[in-house]
């Protein structure tokens, strides 16, 4: 039995008028568990963009001047946005585009919506000669089998983590392994770790920024950081007492965040003290900002929310083990 017919039809996202409308639907498809904080944070963000927004159609020329953070299109209904797909402009050579917040309302779904809006989509990116991105998370099987149909094929399978970190708790971890700086000479071991963490031709999803110059101790990393506008970030090697590297962490701060997105570089039989040894640098490092909060019961036992955000086969057990909490799953998909 074919699909019904739907009513309506597509046009050009008006991100100031059709966002606020569509947040309902946003913030089911985005937030994975109740009040996850990277999720809403990002929706935040989103609301906050009305206010610069243009008015009328949202074009990919204002997304490159940040007037909005992406453009796309909507299939309207009566009046109303019933769907939306999100075009996100990645890079400009090549050409990457990542199709996102790809939502139907439940009223109007298996009618062939989700397909129209990605095949608009599909047809501006290629008659760009761009690239065509997109992320579905890995048991959600209808979607998958729309966009392979599609042509989409898997390219990646990555999960994000997230630990609660209470700074009183980390700093009383038996910490039997020694922390310090990033050196240059740790760099020929640091090199491989990153390039199985994050590899090159899917660096990009990780960080818009060059992430191998960021890391990297040097002249490189600090015109990286001035050319992106990047704060300066921390990054420390952990290694056994007798001085062998076994992991390295970075986080660059974010300004007003209680989020903080991490990288972890590591050889694949990372130890659990390797994995501690990142959250107990990063409460002593926090400890003069904690120290600056006005201090009762429910301010010193509330988290800062640390992020990872890793290939599927890198460090699952140990991180379990520590205490990271997997939030979900994704597959990388290119048309």
């Amino acid at each position: 039995m074919s699909a019904p017919r739907p009513s309506g039809h597509l046009r050009p996202l008006r991100y100031r008028d059709d966002v606020p409308a569509l947040l309902p639907l946003l913030r089911a498809s985005l937030v994975p568990e109740p009040n996850e904080p990277a999720a809403e944070s990002v929706l935040q963000a989103m609301t906050r963009a009305l206010v610069h927004a243009p008015p009328g159609d949202t074009t990919e020329a204002h997304v490159r001047r940040g007037q909005a953070p992406f453009f796309g299109w909507v299939w309207e209904q009566e009046g109303q946005p019933r769907g939306l797909i999100a075009l996100l402009p990645l890079t400009s050579w090549p050409r990457r585009y990542l199709l996102a917040n790809i939502v139907v309302h439940p009223d109007v779904r298996r009618q062939g919506i989700g397909r129209a809006l990605v095949q608009r989509a599909l047809a501006y990116v290629r008659d760009r000669g761009g690239q065509a991105w997109l992320e579905v998370e890995t048991d959600n099987a209808p979607a998958m089998a729309l966009y392979t149909s599609l042509g989409f094929r898997r390219v990646l399978q990555r999960r994000e983590w997230r630990y609660s970190l209470r700074v009183t708790e980390a700093r009383s971890i038996d910490l039997r392994v020694r922390i310090r700086r990033l050196r240059g000479s740790d760099w020929p071991r640091v090199q491989p770790w990153l390039d199985a963490a994050y590899p090159r031709e899917y660096r990009w999803r990780w960080s818009p920024r060059p992430l191998g110059w960021l890391l990297r101790p040097g002249w490189r990393s600090l015109l990286a950081r001035w050319w992106t506008a990047t704060p300066a970030g921390h990054r420390w090697i952990v290694e056994t007492e007798d001085g062998r590297p076994m992991a390295m962490w970075a986080w660059w701060p974010e300004s007003g965040s209680v989020q903080r997105l991490l990288y972890l570089l590591a050889d694949p039989a990372l130890p659990l003290a390797g994995v501690q040894a990142g959250l107990w640098a990063l409460a002593h490092m926090l400890e003069p900002v904690w120290s600056l909060i006005p201090q009762d019961d429910a301010t010193r036992e509330a988290p800062y929310y640390l992020y990872l955000d890793l290939p599927a086969s890198r460090h699952n057990d140990v991180l379990q083990t520590a205490g990271w909490h997997l939030l979900r799953s994704f597959w990388l998909l290119r048309a």
